[in-house]
């Protein structure tokens, strides 16, 4: 049972590990200003309340990218906003209506828990995509695992209680065979032992035949 648990924990933290390095790496090789991307995926934290209370702040969502001819009235969206104020930031709002000519897109969009529509439009050039997915525990997840007291705890903590469990097992097991070796030479010594004093006897016995 105990050699179960180990192996699980192993797994958990070497996911876990593995995962993070993986997020490391994509947000470490994406263009500055630009959303990370996975697939077609981004996942990103609301930092603002204005979607509450069906997206609370610090709630992971999961933007899957889409088309501006696929966005219909009431879906949510992610941008890089206009709006002066934000500078180009990604925003997340609703959809409340929608405006094409030729190929262009503008979506107007407002905040759940905004009275009015935001000033400046989102424009079709600009939009990462199409939430589909919110979940405010994985956001707090997230949240504790990128400051520098979770990462450690989550992070470093299991890739070292890793190695010291591989490396406490790896000196038991060497331990193991050097016992093993040993008491094989042992055993080797004492029958060595025994045939040389069986060869005494059967001599002794062979001379007294003679003398007879």
């Amino acid at each position: 049972m105990r050699k179960l648990f180990s192996t699980i924990l192993n797994l958990l933290s070497m996911i876990m590990i593995a995962a993070a390095i993986f997020v490391l790496l994509t947000v470490l090789l994406t263009r500055q200003g630009s959303v990370p991307d996975i697939f077609g995926y981004s996942a990103l934290r609301v930092m603002t309340g204005s979607m509450e209370p069906g997206i609370r702040t610090d709630s992971l969502i999961v933007v899957k990218q889409t088309e501006p001819s696929m966005i219909r009235e009431n879906d949510i969206i992610s941008y890089y906003s206009t709006d002066p104020e934000l500078k180009g930031a990604v925003n997340t709002h609703r959809v409340v209506s929608i405006e094409q000519e030729g190929n262009q897109y503008q979506f107007t969009t407002k905040g759940d828990a905004n009275a009015l529509p935001d000033r400046y439009p989102a424009l079709g050039q600009n939009l990462v995509g199409k939430v589909i997915f919110t979940s405010y525990p994985l956001g707090m997840a997230v949240n504790c695992l990128s400051s520098p007291v979770g990462f450690v705890l989550l992070v470093i903590l299991p890739l070292l209680w890793i190695f010291a469990s591989n490396l406490i097992r790896m000196f038991a097991s060497a331990r193991k065979l050097m016992k093993g070796e040993q008491e094989a030479a042992v055993r080797e010594a004492v029958e060595e032992v025994r045939r040389k004093k069986q060869q005494e006897r059967e001599t002794v016995s062979g001379k007294s035949t003679e003398q007879e």
